[in-house]
């Protein structure tokens, strides 16, 4: 169990190895379904990062998929995710699968993750996850994977605007040269509906893709995530359902893990 849910927290992460380096919001615009007006970057992101999250907690329950592809074989687990954040300094998860699995909390300076079945732990900087990853890793990165807004700070780069299949695409300039990202954005509200990254010496797509949002206290925040993985013959897809939302609330993020637990040799 220990080493899915290792997995499936790492291919969370993945997408976020490219970065080393959304008040009054909401006027909804209907796009017109034949015709799409092309309009500038800057645009695009102002609207976009008008969007971004304000509220000061997140209480969500998910329900998360997860499987992995590999050589003709397939590995699937469902679970259940008990997800709290409190904006900019704690993110918190409970997983559990009949009974209580794992859990996680990840601070600005700090990661840390023990399984309750295994009775192993990891606890630590971002160090471990970089070196697994090959490149740096934020706590805003991962806050703002799970919160529907763009792991790359928009206003730091030039971009190209494009319209691609009746949504909003940016493209970099100036591309990196180990890897191509681009975002894609719903024109009727500016969330983002896609984040989509390929590598050519590893023939590497991470795909992650905004399904739908729902709209709470005047807050835009995910409904469905997929995150799809895709390698030569290895391919890992990732779903997350958010069955339930609550902001603003005051909340805890109770985490101990108990003395007879051992460390995890990754």
């Amino acid at each position: 169990m220990t080493k899915y849910n290792m997995r499936i927290i790492s291919c969370l992460l993945l997408f976020l190895i490219v970065f080393s380096s959304c008040k009054s919001k909401r006027n909804f615009v209907k796009a017109n379904s034949d015709v799409l007006k092309k309009i500038s970057a800057k645009k695009i992101i102002k609207k976009h990062t008008a969007l971004n999250f304000d509220a000061k907690t997140l209480d969500a329950k998910l329900k998360v998929g997860y499987a992995d592809y590999r050589n003709d074989k397939r590995n699937k687990i469902n679970f259940t995710v008990h997800l709290r954040i409190l904006k900019d300094s704690v993110i918190w998860m409970r997983g559990s699968k009949i009974i209580s699995a794992f859990r996680v909390k990840i601070t600005p300076e700090s990661f840390s993750y023990y399984s309750l079945i295994d009775k192993k732990y990891f606890e630590g900087d971002f160090s471990l996850l970089e070196k697994i990853l090959g490149t740096k890793v934020t706590f805003n990165q991962v806050q703002d994977l799970l919160l529907g807004e763009s792991v790359l700070d928009l206003k730091k780069q030039k971009f190209i605007s494009q319209v691609d299949d009746l949504v909003y695409k940016l493209t970099p300039k100036e591309q990196h040269e180990l890897y191509r990202i681009f975002f894609l954005f719903d024109p009727n509200n500016f969330t983002l509906k896609k984040q989509l990254l390929k590598t050519d010496k590893n023939k590497t797509v991470l795909d992650i893709d905004y399904k739908s949002y729902r709209l709470i206290e005047k807050q835009l925040v995910p409904k469905k995530i997929m995150i799809n993985v895709s390698q030569p013959e290895h391919y890992t897809t990732i779903t997350i359902d958010f069955k339930s939302v609550t902001l603003n609330k005051q909340i805890s993020t109770p985490y101990k893990i108990p003395s007879s637990y051992k460390p995890i040799k990754l």
